[in-house]
Protein backbone atom coordinates (compact mmCIF):
# COMPACT_ATOMS: atom_id res chain seq x y z
CA UNK A 1 0.00 0.00 0.00
CA UNK A 2 1.58 3.22 -1.22
CA UNK A 3 1.45 6.19 1.55
CA UNK A 4 -1.16 7.76 -0.41
CA UNK A 5 -3.46 4.91 -0.36
CA UNK A 6 -2.68 4.35 3.15
CA UNK A 7 -3.38 8.73 4.28
CA UNK A 8 -6.78 7.91 2.31
CA UNK A 9 -7.53 5.10 3.99
CA UNK A 10 -6.62 6.65 7.59
CA UNK A 11 -9.08 9.39 6.02
CA UNK A 12 -11.80 6.94 5.75
CA UNK A 13 -11.49 5.58 9.30
CA UNK A 14 -11.40 9.15 10.77
CA UNK A 15 -14.48 9.93 8.90
CA UNK A 16 -16.30 6.44 10.17
CA UNK A 17 -15.78 6.96 13.51
CA UNK A 18 -16.65 10.54 13.58
CA UNK A 19 -19.87 9.53 15.23
CA UNK A 20 -17.91 8.57 18.66
CA UNK A 21 -17.36 12.20 19.24
CA UNK A 22 -21.10 12.40 19.88
CA UNK A 23 -21.54 9.30 22.03
CA UNK A 24 -18.94 10.28 24.15
CA UNK A 25 -19.89 13.66 24.89
CA UNK A 26 -21.75 12.61 28.31
CA UNK A 27 -19.60 9.94 29.06
CA UNK A 28 -16.53 12.19 29.05
CA UNK A 29 -18.07 14.61 30.60
CA UNK A 30 -19.04 11.85 33.49
CA UNK A 31 -15.86 10.97 34.07
CA UNK A 32 -14.12 14.66 34.19
CA UNK A 33 -16.42 15.49 36.59
CA UNK A 34 -16.15 11.94 38.94
CA UNK A 35 -12.29 12.33 38.65
CA UNK A 36 -12.28 16.17 40.27
CA UNK A 37 -14.94 15.69 42.43
CA UNK A 38 -13.26 12.73 43.98
CA UNK A 39 -9.90 14.38 43.92
CA UNK A 40 -11.11 17.20 45.35
CA UNK A 41 -12.61 14.99 48.66
CA UNK A 42 -9.40 13.40 48.55
CA UNK A 43 -7.21 16.72 48.66
CA UNK A 44 -9.70 18.11 51.34
CA UNK A 45 -9.17 15.37 53.17
CA UNK A 46 -5.83 14.39 53.57
CA UNK A 47 -4.61 18.38 53.42
CA UNK A 48 -1.16 17.99 55.04
CA UNK A 49 0.22 15.72 52.40
CA UNK A 50 -0.04 18.39 50.18
CA UNK A 51 1.47 21.09 52.24
CA UNK A 52 4.32 18.99 52.90
CA UNK A 53 4.54 18.21 48.70
CA UNK A 54 4.35 22.52 49.08
CA UNK A 55 3.61 22.37 44.99
CA UNK A 56 4.07 26.24 43.68
CA UNK A 57 6.72 26.67 46.23
CA UNK A 58 7.88 30.56 45.92
CA UNK A 59 5.51 31.30 43.87
CA UNK A 60 2.18 30.61 45.63
CA UNK A 61 1.40 31.32 49.56
CA UNK A 62 1.48 28.40 51.62
CA UNK A 63 -2.19 28.06 52.06
CA UNK A 64 -2.80 27.47 48.18
CA UNK A 65 -0.80 24.34 48.28
CA UNK A 66 -3.49 22.08 48.52
CA UNK A 67 -4.81 23.99 45.72
CA UNK A 68 -1.49 23.74 43.64
CA UNK A 69 -1.49 20.21 44.21
CA UNK A 70 -5.10 19.65 43.17
CA UNK A 71 -4.57 21.47 39.89
CA UNK A 72 -1.42 19.30 38.56
CA UNK A 73 -2.91 16.21 40.07
CA UNK A 74 -6.25 17.20 37.70
CA UNK A 75 -3.90 18.18 35.11
CA UNK A 76 -2.33 15.39 34.89
CA UNK A 77 -5.32 13.24 34.89
CA UNK A 78 -7.19 15.20 31.78
CA UNK A 79 -3.55 15.41 29.92
CA UNK A 80 -3.34 11.61 30.20
CA UNK A 81 -7.08 11.01 28.52
CA UNK A 82 -6.21 13.69 25.87
CA UNK A 83 -2.38 11.78 25.57
CA UNK A 84 -4.49 8.55 24.66
CA UNK A 85 -7.37 9.78 22.38
CA UNK A 86 -4.27 11.67 20.34
CA UNK A 87 -1.83 8.48 20.89
CA UNK A 88 -5.09 6.24 19.65
CA UNK A 89 -5.14 8.12 16.75
CA UNK A 90 -1.95 8.23 15.90
CA UNK A 91 -1.34 4.54 16.06
CA UNK A 92 -4.19 3.73 14.34
CA UNK A 93 -2.65 5.92 11.38
CA UNK A 94 1.20 4.22 11.90
CA UNK A 95 -0.84 0.73 11.88
CA UNK A 96 -2.97 1.76 8.44
CA UNK A 97 0.73 2.97 6.96
CA UNK A 98 2.39 -0.11 7.86
CA UNK A 99 -0.60 -2.31 6.45
CA UNK A 100 -3.31 -3.13 8.89
CA UNK A 101 -6.54 -3.31 7.58
CA UNK A 102 -8.81 -0.63 8.71
CA UNK A 103 -11.70 -1.18 11.16
CA UNK A 104 -12.49 -2.12 14.71
CA UNK A 105 -10.19 -4.66 15.00
CA UNK A 106 -6.87 -2.02 14.08
CA UNK A 107 -8.69 0.43 16.49
CA UNK A 108 -9.59 -1.52 19.62
CA UNK A 109 -6.12 -3.01 18.86
CA UNK A 110 -4.26 0.68 19.15
CA UNK A 111 -6.43 1.87 21.93
CA UNK A 112 -5.55 -1.08 23.78
CA UNK A 113 -1.62 -0.62 23.31
CA UNK A 114 -1.39 2.94 24.24
CA UNK A 115 -4.00 2.78 26.77
CA UNK A 116 -1.50 0.03 28.12
CA UNK A 117 1.19 2.95 27.75
CA UNK A 118 -0.70 4.91 29.68
CA UNK A 119 -1.13 3.13 32.69
CA UNK A 120 2.53 1.58 32.76
CA UNK A 121 4.81 4.21 30.99
CA UNK A 122 4.70 7.28 33.75
CA UNK A 123 5.00 5.33 36.80
CA UNK A 124 7.78 3.03 34.81
CA UNK A 125 9.54 6.21 33.99
CA UNK A 126 9.21 7.54 37.76
CA UNK A 127 10.86 4.87 38.70
CA UNK A 128 13.83 4.43 36.49
CA UNK A 129 14.49 8.43 37.31
CA UNK A 130 13.91 7.96 41.42
CA UNK A 131 13.52 4.52 42.07
CA UNK A 132 16.97 3.86 43.34
CA UNK A 133 17.00 7.35 44.80
CA UNK A 134 13.81 6.90 46.88
CA UNK A 135 14.34 3.51 47.99
CA UNK A 136 17.81 4.58 49.52
CA UNK A 137 16.49 6.36 52.00
CA UNK A 138 15.14 5.77 55.22
CA UNK A 139 11.41 4.21 55.57
CA UNK A 140 11.79 3.56 59.43
CA UNK A 141 10.37 5.42 61.69
CA UNK A 142 8.29 7.42 58.50
CA UNK A 143 4.40 6.38 59.36
CA UNK A 144 5.60 8.02 62.64
CA UNK A 145 6.94 10.70 62.04
CA UNK A 146 4.03 11.86 59.58
CA UNK A 147 1.88 11.21 61.94
CA UNK A 148 3.78 13.47 64.56
CA UNK A 149 4.83 16.69 61.57
CA UNK A 150 2.19 16.12 59.49
CA UNK A 151 -1.21 14.52 60.93
CA UNK A 152 -4.07 14.14 58.52
CA UNK A 153 -1.46 12.88 55.42
CA UNK A 154 -0.73 9.08 56.94
CA UNK A 155 -4.16 7.78 55.65
CA UNK A 156 -3.10 8.70 52.13
CA UNK A 157 0.37 8.45 52.17
CA UNK A 158 0.85 4.76 53.88
CA UNK A 159 -2.72 3.40 54.17
CA UNK A 160 -4.22 4.39 50.75
CA UNK A 161 -0.79 4.59 48.51
CA UNK A 162 -1.24 0.76 47.88
CA UNK A 163 -4.93 0.29 47.37
CA UNK A 164 -4.42 3.23 44.45
CA UNK A 165 -1.52 1.36 42.91
CA UNK A 166 -3.43 -1.86 42.89
CA UNK A 167 -6.69 -0.34 41.61
CA UNK A 168 -4.92 -0.06 38.29
CA UNK A 169 -5.47 -3.78 38.10
CA UNK A 170 -9.30 -2.92 38.61
CA UNK A 171 -9.51 -0.40 36.65
CA UNK A 172 -7.43 -2.17 33.55
CA UNK A 173 -8.81 -5.40 33.72
CA UNK A 174 -12.18 -3.28 33.60
CA UNK A 175 -11.73 -1.28 30.80
CA UNK A 176 -9.94 -3.79 28.72
CA UNK A 177 -12.38 -6.36 29.86
CA UNK A 178 -15.51 -4.12 28.38
CA UNK A 179 -13.22 -2.74 25.00
CA UNK A 180 -12.73 -6.46 24.03
CA UNK A 181 -15.89 -8.41 24.84
CA UNK A 182 -18.15 -6.28 23.06
CA UNK A 183 -18.62 -5.27 19.46
CA UNK A 184 -18.37 -1.48 18.33
CA UNK A 185 -21.89 -2.11 17.23
CA UNK A 186 -22.78 -2.94 21.05
CA UNK A 187 -20.61 -0.37 22.57
CA UNK A 188 -22.32 2.63 20.12
CA UNK A 189 -25.71 1.98 20.99
CA UNK A 190 -25.01 1.11 24.72
CA UNK A 191 -24.62 3.95 26.37
CA UNK A 192 -23.73 2.41 29.92
CA UNK A 193 -20.67 0.68 28.29
CA UNK A 194 -20.00 4.43 26.79
CA UNK A 195 -19.97 5.48 30.60
CA UNK A 196 -18.17 2.17 32.03
CA UNK A 197 -15.39 2.47 29.09
CA UNK A 198 -15.02 6.51 29.87
CA UNK A 199 -15.17 6.07 33.82
CA UNK A 200 -12.39 3.02 33.67
CA UNK A 201 -9.93 5.25 31.61
CA UNK A 202 -10.53 8.51 33.67
CA UNK A 203 -10.06 6.18 36.28
CA UNK A 204 -6.83 4.85 34.91
CA UNK A 205 -5.69 8.15 34.49
CA UNK A 206 -6.67 9.53 38.32
CA UNK A 207 -4.79 6.54 39.69
CA UNK A 208 -1.71 6.92 37.81
CA UNK A 209 -1.47 10.53 38.14
CA UNK A 210 -2.30 10.30 42.07
CA UNK A 211 0.02 7.54 42.30
CA UNK A 212 3.15 10.05 41.16
CA UNK A 213 2.19 12.62 43.40
CA UNK A 214 2.20 10.21 46.53
CA UNK A 215 5.61 9.30 45.61
CA UNK A 216 6.47 12.80 44.87
CA UNK A 217 5.00 13.50 48.68
CA UNK A 218 6.92 10.75 50.32
CA UNK A 219 10.10 11.52 48.47
CA UNK A 220 9.32 15.02 50.17
CA UNK A 221 8.56 13.33 53.83
CA UNK A 222 11.67 11.11 53.68
CA UNK A 223 14.34 14.03 52.79
CA UNK A 224 12.74 15.35 56.16
CA UNK A 225 13.05 12.22 58.62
Amino acid sequence: MSRADATREFHFETVDYRPWVELLKQPVLIGAGAAALVLLIVVAASKPAWDLLGAGRGLVPETLYPVTGFLIVLGTTYGQVVGWAIGTGIAVYVMTLVGFPRGWATLRLAMTVVYVGLAVLPLSVFHVLYGGWLLDLPRAGLSEWLAENHPGSRWLLIYAHPVIDFSLVVLAALFLGTLWRYDKERIERDVTLLRILSLSLFGTSFAVALSLAIHSILAHARVGL
